[in-house]
């Protein structure tokens, strides 16, 4: 008896002993099983965290609004956690390296965020007496996603801006307080200036759009070529004694023996085989070159229309125009049909070739650039920026002697591409943005014709030129050239030759609007110009419709090149079980 005693004190013992051991073992089966799972799931909750966070550029100041959202996430994953995070904290990193991509070493941003967090659960197998888990438990994980950015955005923004009479015509009016007179108001130029300070503030990440934070810079500089029937640009005269204003032609024209063969002249030299600067010629009066019996006469006498009271000569006739030749001569130009402003063929009113008050500034330019201490300088140069003659501005009142140049978008165009072409960063994003205010030919009403009747118009140039190559050299020639366009109180979409809906270059998407006359939220009619508050002069101001309407514009065509804020993205995981 006292044997079986002991062998069952024993056999109780080994009972107790192998319940603990069974008990603490179904604990750790269940509960383990349960808690590796829970920290699975809250290691891939806060991966999807802090990949979030890196896609939203997370800030540190807003830490407590980022943490409520990491909480957020973590409880998607596990719902029976405890609806606060015993512990979390998010580690943020920033800064600049250089890594390999595609085989090159790229300048590269990066945005780190490592993301730690435990949470805590009631255990289902918590025994006081035997090893189990705590009632509650804490299980914790981190996770990290870093974001790395290409510092791209725009290299060089060229900006090919309108200043013929495109910007003048069909705008708005205002009234001499107290008179009958009316005053022709460039509207539209003060909105492109706008357009234009607008890209060069955002040289230093500033935005005329005061509600708007942390714009991102571009890191070019910003070139302007503005346009009439030619562009302008200062050049030493043949003697060398200066800078001479130069009215500057981008076109390549036939030879003598294709104006034989093409248009039956029989001239001894082609249009652009002719000097128009040389000292022999740009001294003729309209007269004595109407009288010569040379080429030069020729072409004067082409396009000289004196069935007008105020004869008027359009040179670039589209008839003479090598197509082929100015596309595939893109780096080069025809500088042989440059005219001097100081030119008697220039003397008013014979032409319309850079009527206005502008000039061209490249991006290599010293004295315009976009560095910091030269920004003030460079606006004060845009506004300067007129599109009429001076007989125009002292006579404004006058309708009949508003005197522009006419429209030829494809000069403007050619030069920003030859500009691109010389000077342009080729591996980094640059964006070109053509700001019109209409298409390309002369004023109806001006009744240009060709000897043989045939009216002069311009509006087919661009889009010949796009027939002939074009679109296809800049897409392989300048593949990271973007290029956008910005119609003021017109449509860029029906331009012939701005778009590809009419045979142009530019995406119908990148393009954008600006109704200067009826703009909503403006007091704008055709009495009031768009955003204006002055009666007379150019001292207009922007509504605030009209400066977040241009701000969202230019962010649209930065975004349309690859631009600031759009950086080319890069994104990777940190490995959470090995970091």
């Amino acid at each position: 008896m006292q044997n079986y005693s002991k062998q069952s004190g024993v056999a109780a013992i080994w009972f107790v002993l192998v319940f603990i051991a069974l008990a603490s073992l179904t604990a750790l089966g269940v509960e383990g099983a349960r808690y590796l799972n829970n920290k699975a799931r809250l290691g891939d909750a806060l991966e999807t965290a802090s990949l979030l966070l890196a896609a939203q550029e997370a800030k540190q100041s807003e830490d407590e609004r980022n943490q409520a959202y990491v909480t957020q996430v973590a409880r998607s994953y596990l719902p029976d956690a405890s609806t606060s995070l015993p512990q979390l904290d998010i580690h943020y990193r920033s800064g600049e390296e250089t890594i390999e991509i595609d085989g090159k070493q790229q300048d590269v941003e990066f945005l780190q965020y490592k993301v730690t967090a435990s949470t805590q659960h009631d255990s289902w197998m918590n025994m006081p007496d035997a090893p189990s888990f705590d009632e509650t438990q804490n299980i914790s994980n981190f996770a990290a996603a870093k974001k790395v950015a290409i510092k791209s955005g725009v290299s060089d923004a060229f900006l090919v801006m309108d200043h013929s009479l495109n910007m003048n015509s069909n705008t708005c009016q205002i009234k001499y307080p107290g008179s009958n007179i009316y005053k022709h108001q460039t509207a539209k130029l003060f909105i492109a200036h706008q357009l234009a300070h607008e890209f060069i503030n955002r040289k230093q990440g500033i935005s005329v759009d005061k509600s708007k934070e942390d714009i991102e810079p571009i890191e070019g500089n910003v070139a302007v070529f503005p346009f009439d029937t030619r562009t302008s640009n200062f050049s030493n005269d043949q003697s060398g004694s200066g800078n001479l204003p130069l009215c500057q032609n981008h076109l390549d024209f036939y030879s003598a023996s294709e104006e034989n063969s093409i248009n039956g002249l029989g001239v001894d030299k082609g249009f652009g085989e002719i000097d128009w600067n040389h000292s022999s010629i740009k001294w003729l009066t309209m007269g004595e070159a109407l009288n010569r019996q040379d080429a030069l006469g020729t072409y004067v006498n082409e396009t000289y229309n004196t069935q007008d009271k105020i004869g008027q000569w359009l040179p670039d006739a589209e008839k003479h125009i090598d197509y082929w030749e100015t596309v595939n001569s893109i780096a080069g130009r025809n500088a042989l049909a440059d005219t001097s402003r100081e030119s008697n063929l220039m003397a008013f009113p014979d032409n319309r070739l850079c009527r206005g008050n502008f000039m061209t500034v490249s991006i290599t330019n010293p004295k315009f650039n976009t560095e910091k201490n030269k920004v003030g300088g460079y606006l004060g140069l845009i506004n300067s920026f007129t599109s009429n003659s001076p007989i125009t501005q002292n006579s404004a009142h006058k309708p009949g002697s508003y005197i522009g140049g006419w429209s030829a978008s494809y000069q403007g165009i050619l030069q920003a591409l030859n500009d691109y072409h010389h000077h342009g960063d080729k591996d980094k994003q640059s964006t070109m943005v053509v700001i019109l205010g209409g298409g390309d030919r002369p004023r109806a009403s001006d009744n240009l014709r060709y000897k043989n009747g045939q009216v002069i118009d311009h509006s087919n140039i661009l889009k010949k030129l796009s027939d002939h190559g074009l679109c296809e050299k800049i897409k392989s020639d300048y593949p990271k050239l973007n290029l956008f366009a910005i119609g003021i109180d017109v449509d860029p979409k029906s331009l012939k030759g701005v778009t590809k809906r009419t045979g142009g270059c530019i995406d119908d998407a990148n393009t954008s609007m600006i109704d200067h006359k009826a703009a909503t939220g403006t007091t704008g009619s055709t009495d009031i110009c768009w955003g204006g508050t002055s009666p007379v002069g150019t001292d207009f101001s922007l509504t605030d419709y009209g400066v977040s309407t241009i701000s969202a514009i230019v962010s649209a065509g930065l975004n349309a090149g690859g631009a600031a804020g759009q950086k080319e993205e890069v994104g990777s995981i940190y490995d959470r079980r090995t970091q």
